[in-house]
């Protein structure tokens, strides 16, 4: 995961991935993966490619909410796996665990808008456009753009 997330196009794109990626960085996000899942309180899964089983990336539950039933997605994938429908279909994988598991019912991400290619993402996996937000974040001194998106599965819990 340090190889992967240390490409600056990695980075230069995604809203919390810093550049350079610091050294030690990915063993740190990876210890807190057991007890934030045991907690129910995220869930990291590997993305891996069928039949060589070699880490291409990873796709994340954050920031959930049992009471509202809610989760954040996220997800990271190396570039020379970029174009090629691995994220989508991780990040579709992780929201079918997402309501079949844990019982959410809603599922929020977010892109910065000069990222196209995650945007893509998210609406091949069903994601609606929710939002466009202007000077969101700030990144390397610079505001950033973020899009929002999301899917309700809200009915199936209801009452």
């Amino acid at each position: 995961m340090q190889s992967l997330a240390s490409d600056p196009r990695i980075a230069a794109t995604t809203t919390t991935i810093p550049h350079p990626y610091p050294d030690g960085a990915a063993e740190q996000w990876i210890a807190g993966h057991a007890a934030a899942f045991k907690a129910r309180q995220g869930a990291t899964f590997a993305v891996t490619v069928r039949g060589d089983n070699a880490l291409v990336g990873a796709v994340s539950l954050l920031d959930v909410s049992d009471p509202d039933t809610r989760a954040e997605l996220g997800y990271r994938i190396g570039v020379p796996f970029w174009g090629q429908g691995i994220c989508t279909e991780a990040v579709v994988r992780v929201m079918e665990f997402a309501g079949e598991s844990w019982g959410l019912t809603r599922i929020v991400a977010r892109c910065m808008a000069r990222n196209p290619a995650s945007a893509r993402v998210m609406e091949k996996a069903g994601l609606l456009r929710e939002g466009h937000l202007q000077a969101h974040i700030r990144k390397n001194g610079r505001y950033e753009d973020v899009l929002l998106y999301g899917l309700s599965h809200a009915s199936r819990r209801e009452g």
